[in-house]
């Protein structure tokens, strides 16, 4: 009796991983044909959009973004549909005041090329407002969650001690992706909102805000596909959806810039209630794990250094 539940356990066993592996190669094959489909540098290479922006006369919102493609505004159709001139435009309109937008950003870039970003933005401004959009290339290029999470940590922390004001919209729903196929399509989206939960849990504990795309945006992402995403590529969003992804953010950018609204104090936290993640525990281990690592690297190198080194 104990021999055959010993082969039954065996064979239960084996199947598992060989059912795990199998998925594993599909996932991993269906990824690379994603990857050769929606390769960004395909389409040729576009700089961001930076400048003054507003006519008004006074002392100017010195606004800076950091981030990956989306950052940059890699698929909107017009250069002041991007959404760090959309965000520029309408706090100048919003605050009467001038706006000088720095934009970093570089397509393709992971988490880490947030460190580097920082570094060069300070060598063109000192900027009073920082928006960063990151993450999608951490699930493209299967990151690890703690490596994914410690240098946008790190560059928040960099931030707040200057009194700057960091405002992160976190990781997209890449489920809402149509290119990808399943099971990839699941792990996009199971990947990107561990991350994105990951990600609202470091930068509220450095003192910056967030804005989750994923919540505000996924829905309509995956109900109206044919108007957010761009027709070029199917994966970055057309200017419609860089203008609805700018909206959400915009709240979060006048309250970080000291604006005040009549209608309603705007929360560090910009996501939708009723949504539970149930996988929120691996992000707040992978959270854990970054103070760890921030603590010992704190320990041994000053805050300044630690920015550049890290």
């Amino acid at each position: 009796m104990i021999g055959r539940l010993a082969r039954f356990a065996l064979t239960a066993v084996g199947s598992a991983a060989a059912l795990t592996a199998a998925v594993g190669l599909v996932t991993t094959a269906e990824g690379l044909l994603a990857w050769e489909r929606l390769n960004p540098t395909r389409m040729g290479s576009v700089l961001p959009r930076s400048g003054r922006f507003g006519t008004e006369a006074g002392e100017a919102i010195r606004l800076g973004v950091l981030g990956d493609s989306l950052a940059v505004g890699y698929g909107a159709e017009e250069p002041d549909m991007t959404p760090g001139a959309l965000l520029a435009t309408w706090l100048s309109e919003v605050s009467g005041r001038p706006v000088e937008l720095t934009n970093m950003a570089v397509i393709g870039a992971e988490s880490t090329a947030l460190i580097s970003q920082l570094a060069h933005l300070r060598e063109v401004t000192q900027p009073d407002v920082v928006v960063i959009i990151i993450g999608a290339n951490d699930v493209m290029h299967l990151k690890r969650l703690v490596d994914a999470l410690w240098p946008l940590s790190e560059t928040v922390r960099d931030l707040r001690r200057t009194h700057a004001q960091a405002v992160v919209a976190t990781c997209p729903d890449l489920g809402t992706v149509r290119p990808f196929s399943q099971p990839l399509r699941f792990f996009a989206h199971w990947y990107s909102r561990v991350l994105a939960t990951g990600q609202a849990i470091v930068v509220l504990r450095a003192g910056g805000r967030t804005v989750s795309l994923a919540d505000t945006l996924g829905p309509l992402f995956h109900r109206d596909p044919d108007d957010m995403f761009s027709p070029r590529d199917h994966l970055h969003p057309s200017s419609i959806g860089y203008e609805q992804a700018a909206a959400v953010i915009l709240p979060s950018v006048l309250a970080a810039a000291g604006i005040e609204r009549e209608d309603a104090r705007t929360p560090h936290r910009i996501y939708r209630k009723d949504v539970r993640h149930p996988l929120a525990w691996w992000a707040f281990r992978a959270s854990r794990r970054v103070g760890e690592r921030l603590t010992a690297a704190s320990s041994t190198v000053t805050p300044a250094a630690g920015a550049r080194s890290l």
